[in-house]
């Protein structure tokens, strides 16, 4: 924070590389600590004078970033390398989750400013949503489908949650004043006239971290479902999920309450439900159009962007240039093929349903085993998302010591 003495040493780090070539990451960490001078800082303020910055994707494609790391993209030539994963990237970016125990600690730091009569005007229509949305959750938890163990669900389309957003007050003409609100709400200083007509600016309480950006991820989603008379609604779904996870608390045992033992305390577990709402973005062309929309240009470099068209019509962006070179690989070298069941003929449907349940898992790591065992060249595996390889990855590792163990049998 800014009463760090590194933060307040940048100004050594920053003099010091105007003097020096361009340095890698490594260097400039490696100085700062010499220089006890903060080398993240630095780098922001080097940022503004700098002709190449080099960032990862997320930098550039997602808003709230963006707008915390000062990136102005306007009038810039973006260049993106290994640009074939820049539609998972693009997606994300536009994706937002929040749990309902975020929403009401938001939700209650907000009534607390009001309470306290701080920038009431603001606060109370931030205060209102937070109030709608976890309405809304309760309301309709009771329409939750179970999809598994433990697990239920429901899904809406994007259109549908503009009715619900509509509902509560939450428009295309209301939205940007609750914007206004929240930037307003966000300013930790203000000017305020003295008795003596003079003014002082002061600093006044805001929201935690936590709950900034709770509001401003809310915001953010919000925003794009809102945009240009709702064009990219259709390109959401918002799903609400329910799960159950098992917490640890430490309580005072009554019988010690008021005695000498008063701090003794006893662990238990108890299982709690957990509401996620979750808004999915399906195309990359929502984040990605805050990118082409300012740019002067932009450039896309991989090994594996083609089908051209396809990728230019995902990323809603029509490349003017294109040079593709030929495959090295030969036609012979290469089967392509689907394999619609394991070993067990359990059906491998990698839906939403179907890919967090035991038995999709069980199969598909059965299924890998086999492989492994018959091609003993190597085999590299993708799965769709992160979440599913999250889900497999125990059962992955035990499989994989299988194979490990029957590759020592066989030597």
């Amino acid at each position: 924070g800014r009463s760090c003495s590194f933060y307040h040493g940048v100004h050594k780090l920053s003099e010091h590389h105007k003097t020096s070539q361009a340095w890698d990451i490594e260097d400039l960490v490696s100085l700062g600590k010499t220089l006890r001078s903060c080398a993240y800082f630095a780098a922001r303020e080097l940022m503004v004078e700098a002709e190449i910055v080099f960032c990862p994707y997320n930098y550039l494609l997602d808003s709230q970033i963006r707008e915390s790391m000062e990136i102005n993209l306007k009038g810039q030539v973006v260049i993106l390398d290994e640009a074939h994963n820049i539609e998972d990237c693009a997606r994300e970016s536009a994706s937002y989750s929040v749990t309902e125990a975020q929403l009401k600690l938001a939700r209650e730091e907000v009534d607390a400013l009001v309470n306290s009569d701080i920038r009431r005007k603001d606060h109370e229509p931030l205060r209102a949503v937070c109030c709608s949305l976890t309405n809304w959750l309760r309301e309709t938890s009771g329409q939750l489908v179970e999809r598994g163990y433990e697990t239920s669900s429901k899904v809406w389309n994007g259109q549908q949650m503009v009715a619900f957003l509509h509902d509560m007050g939450i428009t295309n003409a209301t939205f940007p004043i609750l914007q206004k609100h929240l930037a307003a709400a966000l300013e930790k200083e203000e000017k305020r006239t003295m008795f003596n007509g003079k003014e002082k600016v002061v600093s006044v309480p805001v929201i935690s971290p936590s709950a900034q950006i709770t509001l401003k991820g809310l915001f953010m989603v919000l925003s794009y479902l809102l945009k240009e008379n709702h064009r990219y609604a259709d390109d959401y779904r918002v799903a609400l999920q329910q799960t159950f996870v098992w917490r640890n608390e430490s309580n005072v045992d009554p019988g010690d309450a008021n005695g000498p033992f008063a701090l003794a305390k006893r662990k238990t577990r108890h299982k709690t439900a957990v509401q996620t709402l979750s808004f999915w973005c399906l195309n990359p062309a929502v984040a990605f159009s805050d990118v082409s929309d300012n740019v002067r240009s932009i450039v896309l470099t991989s090994g594996t962007l083609s089908p051209m068209d396809s990728f230019s019509s995902e990323l809603g962006v029509k490349f003017s240039i294109q040079l593709e070179a030929n495959h090295v690989i030969r036609d012979s070298q290469v089967w392509v093929g689907t394999v619609g069941a394991g070993p067990r003929g359990r059906s491998l449907c990698a839906t939403f349903q179907q890919a967090e349940t035991f038995e999709f898992q069980d199969e598909v790591g059965v299924l890998l085993l086999s492989v492994c065992q018959t091609v003993g060249q190597g085999v590299l595996c993708f799965l769709p998302s992160y979440k599913v390889k999250k889900c497999q990855r125990r059962l992955f590792r035990l499989f994989f010591s299988k194979i490990f163990r029957s590759v020592i049998d066989t030597g």
